[in-house]
């Protein structure tokens, strides 16, 4: 069952169908600062635009609702980088939603500084960040959209039952925010120097076990993958047993796969009731048999895989890279 306010942004949507090429919309509230367009710009390090302004950069539009602020992007998604939500939320609570038009995006929640969780857009239940719990009982209408036309409409509900507050239709034309229907400032927004990343997600969720295997010597890393394959293999049955054996000899050897059996590889299919896991499963056999340091990328796929095992891997591998080698290795 659909929601009223659900329905409300699904109207909104429906009535802009532009919008389903990206959108970033983010909610301001006052903490121990008042939120004021002012206060917003100078912390998103932008600047008013001018009608003569033609310098490069993305474009953003701010309106005071009461006691917040609310910026909305009708095409970018810089609001929802952690690096300018850090400085967004500066004694201010800050959600953001925003998506693209390959369908990916997510919703995100920053406190005095810190991301405290981002969800993606597509599945609730993925959510990282300091305190992903923090969304937990505001969940209902995003689970009851997954899978459906109403995501996106969902995602922008979601951010409204968490705020109170709510982005105006009627301040909105048909090509974007009405300066002439609502107190809209158009600005331009300065630019931020990107926040360190991890090269995958295995980095983000494991970041020190990530760096040593990546820094290892071949051979380590050789072992570490023929590790995380062995326990998958032995955890899950797939369509081609002898593919998969295959794909693991490979890797405790050193071969290199030629690209029409990884090809095969990489269509296998896992048996087991939990689909995401299967499919892990899969991803890190085909991940463990490319070349060079991205291969570590399976281990991670392993993590989700066999999730029941993965402590005592995790223990297994942390010994192995800090019995073998030297320096950065114990």
């Amino acid at each position: 069952m659909v929601s009223d306010l659900v329905r409300y942004y699904d109207d909104f949507l429906a009535d802009r169908d532009w919008l389903a090429e990206g959108l970033s919309w983010a909610v301001v509230q006052p903490a121990s600062a008042e939120a004021t367009i002012d206060g917003v710009i100078s912390r998103l390090r932008a600047r008013r635009v001018e009608p003569s302004d033609e310098q490069p950069g993305e474009l953003a539009d701010l309106a005071q609702i009461g006691p917040n602020v609310v910026v909305f992007q009708d095409n970018g998604c810089a609001l929802s980088r952690p690096e300018v939500l850090r400085w967004l939320s500066d004694g201010s609570r800050v959600h953001t939603v925003d998506w693209t038009i390959n369908g990916n995006g997510g919703v995100s929640y920053a406190v005095y500084g810190k991301v405290l969780a981002w969800m993606d857009l597509n599945d609730p239940d993925r959510r990282h960040g300091d305190d992903p719990s923090v969304f937990a009982d505001d969940l209902d209408d995003v689970r009851a959209a997954q899978g459906t036309e109403y995501v996106t409409s969902a995602a922008m509900a979601f951010v409204e039952r968490r705020t109170g507050v709510r982005l105006p239709a009627e301040w909105m034309s048909d090509e974007g925010a009405d300066a002439e229907a609502g107190p809209w400032v158009t600005v331009r927004l300065g630019s931020f120097p990107s926040d360190p990343r991890p090269p995958s997600n295995f980095g983000h969720d494991e970041p020190d076990l990530d760096a040593r295997l990546r820094a290892a010597p071949e051979s380590v890393r050789r072992a570490a993958l023929a590790l995380a394959l062995r326990a998958v293999t032995t955890r899950f049955r797939f369509n081609d047993d002898d593919l998969a054996r295959q794909a693991v000899k490979a890797v405790e050897r050193g071969l290199t796969l030629d690209a029409e059996t990884r090809l095969r590889i990489a269509h296998l299919k896992a048996q087991g009731t939990d689909v995401h896991a299967s499919s892990s499963a899969v991803h890190a056999l085909y991940t463990a048999t490319s070349n060079g340091v991205a291969a570590v990328d399976a281990v991670g796929a392993a993590r989700h895989a066999i999730v029941d095992e993965w402590p005592a891997l995790r223990r297994d591998l942390y010994h192995l890279v800090r019995e073998t080698g030297e320096g950065p290795y114990r």
